[in-house]
């Protein structure tokens, strides 16, 4: 991903979600693509589920523990603004 920087982890999930809605993405939006998959990798296939629908209690509380999993990750590269 370039050294784009987002101001909350928020903006970075509907990032990936704008770019997951993309047609046909360029190879730079591929590429970016690839690298958010890397980063989702640091989550559970339960937390990464639970980001696009956190329907019940249990899958809220995993959607927590994976966004505070993300917002590590991302502040540790570099991608969130202080």
């Amino acid at each position: 991903m370039k050294a784009k920087r987002f101001s909350s982890l928020e903006a970075w999930l509907e990032y990936r979600a704008a770019l997951g809605r993309v047609a046909s993405p360029s190879p730079e939006e591929r590429a970016t693509l690839a690298e958010i998959e890397q980063i989702l990798g640091i989550l559970t296939p339960d937390e990464r589920a639970s980001l696009d629908d956190p329907t019940t209690s249990a899958a809220a509380r995993r959607a927590e523990r994976a966004r505070r999993k993300l917002a590590r990750e991302l502040a540790a590269r570099g991608l969130l603004e202080d």
